[in-house]
């Protein structure tokens, strides 16, 4: 007996019933495999899939068109005309605003206790004027595919409700002609789950009193709210019901656990009789079947000899087989000298184009030679210039001192004869010489100071870059050093080049595989299934770049296969970034847009015969978005697009342009072109043979080191160059600043002279002659300069072609030395033909004398193995015809067992007659253990049977009594077993099912959590704010965090208290209308929803819910609220209805509801 085990709450349980008209959620294949008997069908039922009314057109069914009350609360006869999107209900207090929403859930279905506005129905009728009983009908818009049988009902269904005082009421449902179609309750709970309405979810309908509990109530009311609302927390209540309901089984099944234990001590006396009597027959049996063993084994030994032989048979003859093969290949290709033949005529052509190079570069040479001529000569002209211009430089300053003296000899003249003024003059005269010299020092020292900072901050950016693509080489000559390790440490394995887990990964996964862990398609790595589109070899490498995936992930298409596939990962303990995993849906390849003509995307060079791999590289590597070309020009010339100064790609879907030799890209941002550089391409890893792709990058990391090293001595130039320009700028810095203080001392110095002069009379001589020789030096000076620089520009655009000359020599050098190594190569394989034909010859003798061999072990044992297939037919047909009397010998004995207490005559079997048809129908058994074994036993039970016939002699008991007692009870005990395990096998299947729908409930919940969420950010985007709702399912609380400004995360505030009265009044109702849009109802109903708000917090919340609600053109908004709307503009989407104000008697004080149409 199973221990009483209960089952609590905390277990996984079930899905939502058929009344949560809620949103569809995606449901598991099956519920858990059931090993009942005949279960009942659970009550519980899984929700409706529905999409009522979707958000691509106006609503079609389940509108309200028109609410109609007779002699129903405070009003005699109303009518309200409603418009599909946003109706506004407002009046006075006690004009029947709220008995408009107490009609419509009460003719829609739900009790008057769910009114808030009485106990029973008859409370609801009219209390004046006599009134006996009270209708009301609501018509509903019924069109589209989504209609309630519109063949019967129409374009509007109208249900009528009447309450009467001297019976009970009842429903009827109205076509759109008002005429009868059905009285039926079933039919209307059939109509309000095909329209998915939820009279009695406040959601849908919010009452005054849900209202005020909601705007006023704590988070953890709001949950409250939230599970009512969604229907979960009825559901809920049904599982824990349901739990009970299990646990009085378990104890039921417990009580007749005990009834069972004397009915076992019953039968297991009456066996244990029978038993002893039937003894000696069971010790016959145990050696007849000892005897069937032995021979069944014997025969399972013939047949273990017999396929050694055969093996061995095939063995020889695949030898055979084998040497034939080998000589008719070596036959076929000894007389083949083709091979020979092209490698000689490949030797003689590449002696002549080594030849014809050697020529080319002489040629090439002498045209460098004559091109450098004129440059050399302009060059040596330039040289002769510049001296000329120091010269004209000289001579102009020797102009300007001659100058300058005839004007201190005129000044020492214009002055008086006494020596202080002549000492004066002298004085000045010296101090402008010495300015003058200083002056020249400093303009001298001008150039070169900025050259040589110039040349010092040049260096800088040329030392950056210099050092950034040293460190960038190093870290490839890591890359590829660590990628020639991993090919030499996998040689032979071609899923290492994607990945040093990779392997052990593909190992696990297919173990997996075969283990029936994955329920559904898993492909990986994803490397391997791509490969590169013939003739676009070249392209493969900038390709796989541009890809950006890493190719030793894996593909899953469901959440399940995700975690198993995870869980492997974790067990062989991959790295961060290895044999990572991709989930994707499986669906048709993917028609991706073509690019413009001649332009390659990644897309077309690299493909799969996967559909599911394609499709994988579309979406997460956007091949169909990134173009491939030849080189950066190229891509322009095909892809850029420029007009009115911005910048566009052409055509297509191309975003990104990628181009070789290193695979740097461009993108166009804001209208302009941008350039990145990706420091050089890797080779290719999609179909890459692993001998070739280990040479091959051996290569890549000679090349890289000998790159290193050439950029590492280029950045120690660099440094050196530019210490040696900052050391020169400082000397002529320190030269400059004393030259500088000199002519500040002699400024000062020169110009106290003035002053003591200013009273000389000033005399005019004439200076002109000179003035005029200054002049012509300055013009001789400005001439030579200019013949100089012509002569540099001459110098300049003859560059361009000695550069073009000078790649060709480069070039042909290049080329010069491959054809050498290919001579080189072309030489070794034909020596290696010539040694391959000299060996070939030797095989097919040797290969003749292993044939002759090979026949004639082949002819023995063919011998051998026919001799013991004859011994094991033998040993088969002697063990089937014991096997067939063994079989017929217990058929009698059952016989006799069936018939025992009866009075018929028995028809027993021949045991000793066999037909070949029925030894034909016998199976052979295979026996592990040897023959000798069940020899032993058999002599052991020959001993015992020989004592028990000595020991034992005729009872007292009738052999045949004892069985039909034995039966009996056993019969009972099996029957009362069953029972048990039938009621065992229901509880276990009713506990599966619980916990089953308990899952399907949590991932409901789930589901409309993430639906909630996106519909309440999307409402408070729509005033520029955004939030979320957190919901607390252990603590039951619901709590929002409301970002005022969506793009300043400094706005966000997780108290809603802290927020005005009209943000805090907006966000709860974002709360509301993403709570009614997850359930998709078709309307949604308000009363006093602004009953806590100021007059400005009401004016935003107005606004901003008309807005809200205009938005969701499919869903119908219907708000009630005492308040004044004359301000608002009515629309043919947004319609008011104002109530009649009550009649007040002053006798009584209260007010009285008029009869009104509105």
């Amino acid at each position: 007996m199973a221990p009483k085990r209960d089952v609590s709450e905390s277990e996984e349980e079930g899905s939502p019933s058929k009344k949560q008209r809620g949103p569809s959620t995606p449901e598991p294949t099956s519920p858990p495999a059931s090993k009942k008997k005949n279960t009942k069908p659970s009550s519980m039922r899984s929700p409706i899939k529905r999409n009522v009314n979707p958000a691509d057109r106006p609503a079609e069914c389940g509108i309200i068109r028109r609410i109609y009350c007779e002699e129903f609360m405070c009003h005699q006869k109303l009518r309200v005309d409603l418009c599909q999107n946003v109706n506004f209900i407002y009046g006075q207090n006690g004009s029947g605003k709220s008995a408009i929403l107490a009609a419509l859930q009460i003719c829609l279905g739900a009790g008057a206790k769910r009114t808030h506005r009485a106990r029973n129905l008859k409370d609801l009728v009219r209390k004046e004027d006599g009134a006996t009983h009270a209708v009301v009908r609501v018509t509903l818009l019924n069109k589209g595919p989504d209609a309630f049988q519109h063949d019967v009902y129409g374009d509007t269904i109208t249900i009528e409700r009447t309450i009467s005082l001297v019976s009970g009421g009842g429903y009827k449902l109205l076509d759109c002609n008002n005429k009868e179609q059905s009285k039926k309750k079933g039919d209307l709970s059939d109509l309000l789950d095909q329209l998915n309405i939820q009279v009695e979810n406040p959601v849908a309908v919010l009452d005054q009193e849900e209202a005020k509990k909601f705007l006023t109530g704590k988070a953890e009311d709001k949950y409250t709210f939230f599970t009512k609302a969604t229907d979960l927390e009825r559901m809920d209540r049904k599982y824990a019901e349901t739990v009970d309901s299990i646990n009085e089984i378990i104890e039921a099944v417990d009580k007749m656990g005990a009834s069972i234990e004397p009915l076992e001590r019953n039968v297991e006396q009456l066996k244990k009789e029978y038993e002893d009597f039937q003894k000696l027959d069971i010790l016959e049996i145990k050696k007849s079947e000892a005897h069937l063993k032995y021979v069944w084994a014997f025969y399972t030994t013939t047949v273990e000899e017999l396929q050694k032989e055969q093996a061995k048979l095939q063995q020889k003859e695949g030898k055979v087989a084998k040497i034939k093969e080998i000589l008719a290949k070596e036959d076929g290709a000894e007389d083949d000298d083709s091979q020979q033949k092209v490698h000689e005529d490949k030797l003689a052509e590449l002696a002549t184009e080594a030849t014809a190079a050697r020529e080319n570069i002489a040629r090439l040479q002498e045209e460098l030679r004559v091109a450098n001529g004129p440059k050399k000569a302009h060059e040596h002209q330039i040289k002769r210039k510049k001296n000329e211009v120091k010269q004209a430089k000289n001579s102009l300053a020797f102009s300007m001192k001659e100058l300058q003296t005839k004007r201190n000899e005129i000044m020492q003249k214009q002055g008086s004869a006494n020596d202080e003024e002549a000492q004066r003059q002298a004085a000045a005269k010296k101090a402008e010489e010495a300015m003058e010299e200083a002056r020249r020092v400093v303009d001298e020292s001008k150039g070169p100071i900025e050259d040589s900072l110039k040349r010092y901050d040049e260096g800088k950016s040329s030392e950056i870059a210099v050092q950034g693509a040293v460190n960038a080489v190093k870290a490839q000559c890591s890359a590829v050093q660590k990628k020639i390790q991993e090919l030499k440490a996998s040689q032979g394995n071609s899923l290492a080049i994607f990945g040093s887990t990779c392997e052990t990964m593909h190992r696990a996964v297919e173990q997996a595989k075969q283990a029936g862990r994955f329920n559904g398609k898993v492909i990986g790595p994803i490397g391997k299934h791509m490969k590169v589109v013939r003739g676009k070899e070249h392209l493969a490498s900038v390709a796989e770049r541009a890809l950006g995936m890493n190719l030793d992930r894996y593909i899953v298409t469901n959440s399940h296969d995700r975690q198993v596939y995870l869980q492997l990962r974790d067990k062989i303990r991959c790295g961060y970034n290895d044999s990572g995993v991709y989930q994707m849906t499986e669906s048709a390849r993917y028609n991706v847009i073509q690019p413009p003509e001649g332009v390659d995307v990644v897309a077309s060079v690299l493909t799969s015969s996967d559909d599911l791999v394609f499709n994988c590289m579309v979406d997460n590597g956007k091949s169909d978005q990134k173009a491939i070309c030849e080189s950066f020009d190229v891509s322009e010339q095909q892809l850029l697009l420029e007009s009115n100064g911005r910048s566009t790609i052409r055509g297509g879907n191309v975003k990104t342009a990628y181009f070789l030799p290193d695979g740097d890209y461009w993108q166009i941002f804001n209208g302009a072109q941008s350039i990145t550089s990706q420091g050089g391409l890797r080779r290719s890893s999609i179909g890459v043979d692993k001998t070739q792709a280990i040479k091959e990058t051996e290569n890549e990391l000679g090349t890289l080191r000998k790159e290193a090293d050439q950029k590492s001595r280029q950045l120690t130039d660099i440094k050196m160059e530019r210490h040696d320009h900052k050391v020169r700028w400082n000397d002529l810095r320190k030269k400059e600043k004393l030259a500088r203080d000199q002519i500040n001392r002699l400024t000062d110095e020169i110009e106290r002279i003035r002053e003591d002069a200013e009273a000389a009379e000033n005399v005019s001589f004439d200076t002109s002659e000179l003035e005029d020789e200054v002049n012509k030096a300055q013009s001789e000076y400005e001439k030579v300069k200019g013949e100089e620089e012509d002569l540099a520009k001459v110098v300049n655009d003859m560059l361009p072609g000695i550069q073009a000359i000078q790649a060709q020599i480069d070039e042909v050098a290049n080329r010069n030395i491959k054809v050498a190594n290919d001579l080189e190569e072309v030489e070794q394989k034909l020596n290696e033909v010539l040694q391959e034909k000299e060996e070939r010859a030797r095989k097919i003798e040797n290969g003749r004398k292993k044939m002759a061999l090979a026949e004639e072990a082949f002819v023995t044992q063919e011998g051998i193995t026919k001799g013991k297939e004859d011994k094991m037919l033998d040993t088969l047909k002697k063990a089937r015809i014991m096997t067939l009397r063994s079989q017929k010998s217990e058929e009698n004995r059952k016989l006799k067992r069936e018939s025992a207490g009866g009075d018929q005559v028995l028809e027993l079997v021949d045991e000793a007659g066999c037909t070949e048809e029925e030894l034909d129908d016998i199976e052979p058994i295979t026996i592990e253990k040897e023959p000798e074994h069940f020899a032993k036993k058999i002599k052991l039970l020959e001993k015992r049977i020989s004592e028990e016939r000595d020991k034992r002699q005729m009872k007292e008991i009738d052999p045949e009594v004892a069985l039909e007692k034995y039966v009996r009870a056993k019969e009972a005990l099996d029957g009362r077993m069953f029972k048990i395990e039938e009621i065992e096998m229901n509880k276990e299947a009713l506990m599966d099912d619980v916990r089953y729908r308990k899952k399907l409930w949590k991932q409901f919940r789930d589901h409309i959590v993430v639906a909630a969420n996106s519909t309440f950010d999307e409402v408070l985007n729509r005033k520029g704010s955004s939030g979320s709702i957190k919901f607390d399912h252990k603590s039951k609380t619901l709590d929002l965090v409301v970002q005022k400004d969506n793009k300043n995360q400094l706005s966000q505030c997780s108290d809603v208290k802290a927020l005005s009265g009209g943000e805090r009044s907006f966000t709860t109702l974002a709360l509301l209308l993403a709570l009614g849009e997850s359930l998709e109802t078709p309307f949604r109903v308000m009363d006093e929803f602004d009953v806590f708000l100021d007059p400005i917090a009401r004016k935003i919340a107005l606004t901003t819910m008309i807005e809200v609600a205009q938005s969701f053109e499919h869903r119908q908004f219907i708000f009630i609220t005492p308040q004044d709307l004359s301000n608002i503009k009515t629309s043919p989407t947004l319609v008011i209805r104002q109530m009649i104000p009550p009649e007040r008697r002053a006798i009584v004080g209260g007010a009285v509801q008029q009869t009104i149409t509105a």
